[in-house]
């Protein structure tokens, strides 16, 4: 079966339309150099629902956490080896400072985000290629709730 001239044209529209739309958004992330990129909890699971994020080194990131969950939850990156050590200063933090002890080791962070909202943070990568964990400081949560932010 030969396609119509009239079918052959609606395909070719649709087809320059689809490719002109995706050449337009390629542009806009590329005018500004940032990452956007979206992480969320895995529903009422204490899990994100990506272990592993890619950016470029010293790329800035826009990076929204979106907490689908009924529980707090917050996403934050830390230096290399560090992630133990700052769940437990942060379990120390207590309540008070949003379960979260800011030091040299947090690279970024979002605040603690309560559940079914999100949070938006804007950061710059670090410019050392190698993987960074990221975690939740919620108690009981850091063990169970990471990841890697690939930096390449």
């Amino acid at each position: 079966m030969k396609p119509t001239p009239q079918v052959t044209r609606t395909f070719i529209l649709s087809l320059a339309l689809a490719l002109a739309c995706f050449g337009t958004q390629t542009r806009a992330l590329a005018a500004d150099g940032a990452a956007k990129l979206t992480i969320s909890t895995q529903g009422e699971e204490m899990a994100f629902d990506q272990t592993v994020l890619t950016v470029k080194a010293g790329q800035k990131v826009s990076l929204t956490f979106k907490n689908l969950s009924g529980m707090q939850h917050n996403w934050v990156l830390v230096a290399p080896g560090a992630a133990d050590e700052v769940a437990n200063a942060s379990i120390a933090a207590g309540n008070d400072k949003g379960w979260l002890a800011v030091g040299p080791q947090v690279l970024a962070h979002t605040r603690l985000v309560d559940g079914k909202k999100s949070d938006t943070i804007r950061f710059t990568a670090p410019a050392k290629p190698g993987e960074y964990p990221f975690i939740c400081t919620f108690p009981g949560h850091a063990g169970i709730m990471k990841g890697v932010l690939k930096v390449n």
